[in-house]
């Protein structure tokens, strides 16, 4: 395998990697899990209410998010991240703050939306899909594995964290990841974009390539994307914030429950690097085909009503391993079936309904165990989900060949 534009590309990829790991949705997603037990205990709150916060995120995004990728275009990633991820730390932070007041809570979330729109995955692949061609969806992988990486160590350190200073502390500790790892790394990585290796395509001719965003939204392509990943953000995202309170249910211990529960980013990781490789060798909806039947399997384990501690090991496993093709999987079919042209766009707008899933799905199913004390129906729903997608996302048909425009 060739590897010229790893040599070229990097710092990118290193930049993005973190701007993943310590940016929107990673921050905000993978944390609400450890507090919301607590702050149900403290506040006496229903977690269909705190699972809200991640409702309201997902309005703001789907809302704003098309308005805001302009932005991206007019006044570069770096900028537009280096900004963001300060506000991101800032709005994050203001959680600690929460006295039992529900709009309060929901503040914060809102600003966590807000300013939060400059640091989310369509920043950072947009940077990945102009520089990389041949190995791009290797290097989405890799940056896109940074969340992963960042689910599997938030989780035991925020633990200690609330264990030796209580749970605002471990609140503004996690917040001020964004501003003092992130945002250096984003002003380094992305100062300059490295040469194009010889032989590839030029930044702005990729740039130009495909649908401008009026006839993308026409497209069949769109709309078939749009039909895939509303199921599949409900089905894969919707449960990881519930992971915790899925295994507890499961009658697994408390210490076998933080031991499973640290899995799911290792295993997302690995979805990552291993989807990014598959979808640069193999046709992508067929790897995503795969990749969903195999979420399937993993929420009918999660459904029944007792399981062994390998069982339960082997469902974590594949669930995580499907949650790391989501966002890479969703970047590198909007590349290939939209093009670079109007990409901001497009995979904002894509992006936004794929978080209404992702982010509505976990207060949906606290509403459901707070209903019926189980989580055995909605992730057997979930499968299903799962299985439809599967067969829906092979409907894309071959890559689109395109001419490459140099200007409108």
């Amino acid at each position: 395998m060739d590897f010229t534009e790893f040599k070229h590309g990097w710092r990118l990829v290193l930049a993005g990697l973190h701007g993943t790991a310590f940016g929107m949705p990673a921050i905000p997603f993978y944390t609400i899990g450890v507090f919301a037990p607590i702050f149900a205990k403290e506040f006496g709150w229903s977690f269909g209410v705190i699972f809200g916060g991640l409702s309201l995120l997902a309005g703001a995004i789907l809302i704003v998010g098309p308005f805001f990728a302009p932005l991206i275009d007019k006044f570069g990633a770096r900028m537009v991240a280096s900004t963001s991820l300060p506000c991101l730390s800032l709005s994050y932070m203001t959680l600690a703050a929460s006295n039992g007041s529900v709009t309060q809570y929901y503040v914060s979330w809102l600003a966590i939306a807000i300013f939060g729109l400059g640091a989310t995955p369509v920043v950072f692949t947009r940077v990945i899909n102009n520089a990389f061609g041949e190995r791009r969806g290797l290097a989405l992988g890799i940056v896109l594995s940074g969340a992963g990486l960042f689910a599997f160590l938030v989780k035991p350190l925020a633990q200690l964290l609330i264990e030796a200073g209580g749970w605002r502390v471990a609140i503004l500790v996690v917040g001020t990841m964004p501003i003092v790892i992130a945002c250096p790394m984003v002003l380094w990585g992305f100062a300059s974009l490295p040469s194009r290796p010889a032989g590839t395509e030029p930044t702005m001719s990729k740039a130009l390539e495909g649908m401008a965003a009026r006839e993308a939204f026409r497209s069949r392509h769109f709309w078939l994307l749009a039909i895939v990943f509303i199921p599949m953000s409900l089905a894969i995202a919707a449960p990881l914030p519930n992971i915790e309170n899925i295994l507890r249910s499961l009658t697994l211990s408390p210490n076998e429950v933080v031991q499973l529960a640290s899995l799911v980013g290792i295993a997302a990781v690995a979805g990552r690097l291993l989807g990014g490789v598959l979808v640069d060798r193999f046709w992508a909806p067929a790897v995503g085909t795969v990749i969903l039947m195999l979420g399937a399997v993993s929420c009918l384990i999660l459904s029944l009503s007792q399981v062994s501690f390998p069982v339960a090991c082997i469902a974590i496993l594949l669930l995580g391993f499907t949650s790391g093709l989501e966002f890479d999987l969703m970047s590198y079919l909007v590349a290939r079936y939209l093009g670079m042209r109007s990409y901001s766009t497009t995979y904002a707008t894509l992006y936004g309904i794929f978080v209404v899933g992702a982010f509505i799905g976990p207060s949906l199913f606290g509403f459901v165990f707070d209903r019926v004390g189980t989580y055995s129906g909605i992730l057997q729903t979930c499968a299903l989900l799962l299985v439809a997608g599967a067969g829906t996302i092979l409907l894309l048909g071959p890559y689109p060949i395109r001419e490459k425009r140099a200007s409108d």
